[in-house]
């Protein structure tokens, strides 16, 4: 009989930590494997048919970083979970910022939030992988993919190069060019530059990326909505980094920094490849583009899925990192059990909700459910203290 229990491979150099492990895992409903080197790794990984790989990244053999490259070209649908001390966080987070793993913990670790983290990565994985969901979206017609320019600047990023060079691969592409300075120019960034590089300085490269992916998705034959979404999501962007930096009292993680730009692709991709659909929705809503919880049910009705799942299900397809799939995943859910990231999902949901009633204030808008400011652990008062003085500060652009 198929053993039908979830595989778990464990690897680490160290005896003391894959023994720990292995009392931790000992009888609980997963069937673990340990290896103590990377050789080990892969015949365990060919032998058996392995779902989630949860290594230390700081390999005698060979580096965490190739190791990870060889297990995603050799077994692209294996979960890759980096498990390593706190001194590797900036090398954990440009992992992730590559794609070469789902999500990082650290040792020494919490027994209870290991298991309940493996729970949850088992769980997205079947949201995201649902049969029904897939079938849907790679049956539809024209389809984006992943833009080569993407690519391109992803492995320009990988290998560390200039960003003068950097720059002469975006201004090959004279729309990428345009939108970025447009981003850079906007009332929020305020550059007034005409110069690529600065631009690209000013808004980071992370940014750049991911203007690149909404570049892809932003031409829609409905030039207002394509305007409002765009706006709404830069704003959003925006947003979420003041509040990481004026209520949270911190810097914005490198990897959560386009978490606006792409949480509403989802939205995007209804309006230019579920056409039909999307006019019956927008006649229900009275075209009201403001993303009340009655629009979802709408979506659901008409499509069998909202738009939160077709964006999440894209970004995973389109291997961009975890936070930002959970982001468009969960951000009108955003105390979700599942979500892994549940700081900047819980920002960006509070900064989408803001960036509408900025854009449309005259719009009945989403009420913020107070229960995400305790999950943030953010005074209700002071946020919206900041929050009215940023609106103050800056929505008189839009207006």
């Amino acid at each position: 009989m198929k053993d039908s229990k979830r595989k778990i491979l464990f690897v680490d150099y160290d005896n003391t930590t894959l023994q720990s492990l292995r009392r931790l895992f000992f009888n609980i409903e997963y069937n673990c494997f340990f290896a103590r080197n990377v050789k080990d790794a892969f015949k365990i990984l060919k032998e058996y048919d392995i779902e989630l790989i949860i290594t230390e990244i700081t390999m005698p053999a060979m580096d965490g970083c190739e190791f990870l490259k060889k297990i995603k070209g050799k077994y692209p649908k294996v979960i890759r979970v980096a498990l390593s001390g706190y001194s590797n966080k900036e090398k954990l987070s440009n992992l992730l910022d590559q794609s070469l793993i789902k999500s990082y913990l650290f040792k020494p670790w919490d027994n209870i939030e290991l298991i309940n983290s493996i729970k949850r990565t088992f769980q997205l994985q079947d949201i995201l992988t649902n049969e029904k969901l897939v079938n849907y979206i790679d049956n539809m017609e024209s389809l984006p993919t992943v833009p080569a320019v993407y690519q391109k600047i992803n492995e320009m990023l990988i290998k560390n190069e200039s960003v003068e060079k950097i720059t002469r691969e975006v201004e090959k592409d004279q729309a990428l060019a345009s939108k970025i300075l447009k981003v850079a120019n906007s009332a929020f960034y305020e550059a007034q530059t005409g110069s690529i590089k600065q631009a690209i300085m000013i808004i980071g490269l992370n940014n750049v990326k991911n203007i690149v992916i909404s570049n892809a998705l932003f031409h829609m034959k409905d030039v207002d909505k394509a305007e409002i979404l765009w706006e709404h999501a830069i704003i959003t962007n925006k947003i979420t980094g003041y509040i990481y930096k004026k209520i949270m009292l911190k810097k914005i993680p490198s990897e959560y920094s386009s978490a606006g730009l792409l949480h509403d692709v989802g939205r995007v991709i209804i309006i230019n490849y579920l056409n039909i659909e999307n006019k019956k929705i927008d006649i229900l809503l009275n075209n009201n583009p403001v993303d009340l919880e009655i629009r979802m049910g709408y979506e659901k009705k008409l499509i069998g899925f909202d738009h939160a799942k077709i964006g999440g299900y894209l970004l995973k397809r389109w291997e961009i990192p975890l936070p930002l799939v959970e982001v468009a995943l969960f951000h009108h859910d955003p105390l979700n059990e599942i979500a892994t990231n549940k700081e900047i999902v819980g920002i960006t949901y509070l900064a989408n909700i803001i960036a509408w009633k900025i854009l449309k204030p005259d719009i009945k808008n989403d009420v913020i459910d107070e229960k995400v400011f305790e999950s943030l652990e953010i005074p209700k008062d002071k946020f919206y203290k900041k929050i009215d003085e940023f609106i103050e500060n800056e929505s008189v652009n839009y207006n």
